[in-house]
């Protein structure tokens, strides 16, 4: 028993070396929200961060672990990633019959003059069907709020039940091509005009391809769809509705786990949409909408004022951000970046004066190590300045060094900047027990 016990007790102290318990500081700026969570009713949850969120293993943690204990009132907010070709949520598929020009918000690109709610836009000029299917049955939904540009006003769109999945009556192809650059045309450009990725064009070009010059010749991967219209005959009209101004509600009689919507467009009328924030008929619960974009710092949440005027419209009860991984790889002083940190949080209290507000620290990385501290610093005094509340989540996960650990514990990723599910949910656990210890007070 003895043996036993000693090594209990190096077992704690080995793990009290790694994970620190972490409080909330300046948590009294949080009171609204966690007043509002224990009145029965329903709280908006708008956590926006980078490329650690958008693969959503941290916040699907967390909205777990909120939806849990106050109730599921909707998934929130979701983009199709995959019609992006890119990474997301692996709680819902989507899949398109057509292909989409699509960007995100650090992408430098001239197609679309804004970029929306979730910091992603698809676009284009066919009549379309787009699929969001969720996996989880709890995540059904009765009520959807589609995020488009404004000048789709007007246009009528229709919303469908199927008894066959698209993916059934659509097959990719892809063929090789060679492409000359346009004048002016950029790498994010040339990889969405052939619906592509930017690692496939940087495989078969190396980074000659990320600064074109015009007239420059690169090989391209084509990617295209062949779709069978024999899916119309699987499917019946479920709600039709005109959208209004930038942002439009539709609601069903009954509980749905797969959304399918029809746009039509032509030459001159395009569809465009930036996001889909799925609800529930609900008078209590947590809708916890994530907006997280690959490779984004505070400033790029400020290129588009379109984004942050379509959120805002969710009434968020608090808003969470994680940032500042990026800009450790950036040449930023202190001055440049604590400007972007306040006018992000000043555009969302334009609305609300007292919104709460929760920044995180980035975590532990490899390459740029020793200027993580400095980026935490930075937010720490931001947050103080902003009335808004602060996680360490560096310190929490264990400083200096946690990333290295984390690798060797499989929960970390070969780059030295991510890492893997567990190692996620591990941060997603310190946050929620800060939360708890809050909420518990």
């Amino acid at each position: 028993m003895k043996i036993m016990g000693r090594n209990l007790g190096i077992i704690l102290l080995l793990f009290s070396a790694g994970m620190q318990a972490q409080e909330i500081e300046n948590a009294e700026t949080l009171q609204p929200f966690t007043e509002k969570l224990t009145q029965n009713k329903v709280s908006q949850i708008l956590f926006m961060g980078d490329s650690h969120i958008q693969a959503d293993w941290l916040t699907s943690y967390l909205r777990k672990k909120f939806q849990d204990e106050y109730g599921n009132a909707g998934r929130g907010m979701v983009f199709p990633y995959n019609v992006a070709n890119t990474n997301g949520s692996d709680d819902f598929t989507s899949i398109s019959n057509r292909t989409w020009e699509t960007f995100r918000l650090v992408h430098e690109q001239k197609i679309f003059p804004q970029i929306g709610a979730s910091g992603f836009v698809i676009g284009n000029r066919e009549n379309s069907f787009v699929e969001i299917s969720f996996k989880n049955p709890q995540d059904s939904f009765d009520k959807v709020i589609i995020y488009h540009d404004a000048k789709m006003n007007g246009k009528e769109i229709t919303l469908y039940r199927e008894q066959q999945p698209l993916k059934n009556f659509v097959q990719k192809r892809t063929e090789n091509l060679n492409h000359r650059a346009l004048a002016g045309e950029t790498f994010h450009e040339i990889v969405s005009k052939y619906n592509s990725t930017t690692t496939k064009l940087k495989q078969m070009n190396g980074n000659r391809i990320l600064h074109p010059a015009e007239g420059e010749n690169f090989r391209v991967e084509r990617n295209y769809l062949i779709y069978n219209a024999d899916f119309e005959n699987y499917i019946g009209p479920l709600a039709q509705q005109k959208l209004t101004g930038f942002k439009t509600e539709i609601s069903v009689k009954e509980p749905q786990n797969v959304f399918l919507m029809r746009s039509d467009a032509s030459s001159s009328d395009a569809n465009v949409f930036y996001g889909f924030q799925f609800l529930k008929k609900a008078e209590k619960g947590v809708v916890f909408n994530t907006v997280g974009v690959n490779g984004a710092t505070y400033a790029d949440f400020l290129k588009y004022p379109l984004q942050i005027q379509q959120l805002v419209t969710m009434n968020p009860d608090i808003l969470i951000i994680a940032l500042g991984t990026n800009e450790a790889f950036a040449p930023i002083d202190k001055e440049e970046f604590q400007s972007a940190v306040t006018d992000v949080i000043t555009k969302f209290r334009a609305q609300n004066a007292q919104l709460p507000v929760l920044l995180i620290s980035p975590p532990d990385n490899l390459p740029k190590q020793s200027r993580v501290p400095e980026i935490v610093s930075w937010i720490r005094e931001s947050a103080a300045q902003n009335r808004a509340a602060f996680f360490n989540l560096y310190e929490a996960s264990g400083g200096k060094g946690s990333f290295k650990k984390a690798q060797i514990k499989k929960e970390a990723n070969s780059d030295g900047v991510h890492f893997v599910k567990p190692g996620y949910e591990n941060q997603a656990e310190l946050i929620w027990k800060a939360f708890s210890k809050l909420l518990n007070k």
